[in-house]
């Protein structure tokens, strides 16, 4: 079975879980059972057998996180990447400081705040031997906060979270599975043209694929997964929905 590089985009400072994060980067906020964010997706992406190496990008008390992971260091290959612009940028300028380790093989990319079923990295995999493909869900409804996706026919036209409610088709879960030689190089070399432009210091990492789309007309694949399959922790109701709901799944 084929393996991937996971990168966990772990370096925001989580202002909204706060007080919680007060002392604590966000990703080892206490889920329940003693567990947290960060072990959860460690577990994950080790029970799934598609991903052999885990890198998570840092920032806000990075010291803690790499402390953390020790414990995880005969299990899987697992290391962190600091990212000292972190308290001034979003996530797009995160994602940049390993814009050179994604260049050496096939990767996935997800966000430091989900959290999903052991089952899903499996799902995601592309048949494809070239793909930049993101992960969607069909929800009911859709708030404010939610990442959302427009279509054209089958063809995805934009990944915003301001999208108007008559376009919105789909959400973005947050998770990328990117592979093949060329597809690598068009992702990251679209990476580093981004990060070089002040205007997208404060933008989020899926911007990327938006500017491959308007610029390049590059088709972005997708694969769907069931909006059960996996939680957001971004406020406190989350962590609750996790412990009451979600915690003999995940």
């Amino acid at each position: 079975m084929k393996q991937y590089r996971l990168f966990i985009l772990s370096a925001g400072k989580g202002t909204r879980l706060w007080p919680l994060t007060k002392d604590l980067p966000k990703s080892l906020v206490e889920l329940s059972d003693g567990s947290c964010i960060l072990e959860r997706q460690i577990r994950t992406a080790i029970d799934s057998g598609v991903i052999d190496e885990i890198s998570i990008i840092t920032g806000y008390m990075h010291y803690k996180i790499e402390a953390f992971i020790k414990k995880y260091e005969q299990h899987i290959r697992i290391n962190t990447i600091y990212n000292p612009f972190y308290d001034v940028s979003n996530n797009l300028l995160s994602l940049w400081t390993a814009v050179y380790p994604m260049q050496e093989r096939d990767f996935m990319i997800t966000n430091g705040d989900n959290i999903y079923l052991s089952d899903v990295f499996k799902q995601v995999i592309s048949s494809k031997e070239e793909t930049i493909q993101i992960t969607i869900d069909y929800k009911v409804e859709y708030d404010m906060d939610d990442m959302k996706v427009s279509f054209e026919g089958e063809r995805i036209t934009r990944v915003h979270k301001d999208i108007a409610m008559e376009d919105i088709k789909a959400e973005s879960v947050g998770l990328c599975v990117v592979q093949g030689d060329k597809s690598r190089a068009l992702f990251t070399d679209k990476l580093i043209e981004l990060a070089k432009d002040k205007s997208y210091i404060n933008r989020f990492w899926l911007e990327i694929f938006n500017s491959l789309i308007d610029v390049n007309h590059h088709i972005i694949d997708y694969k769907i997964i069931n909006e059960k399959d996996w939680q957001e922790i971004d406020f406190h109701p989350d962590i609750e929905i996790v412990k009451k709901i979600f915690s003999a799944k995940f």
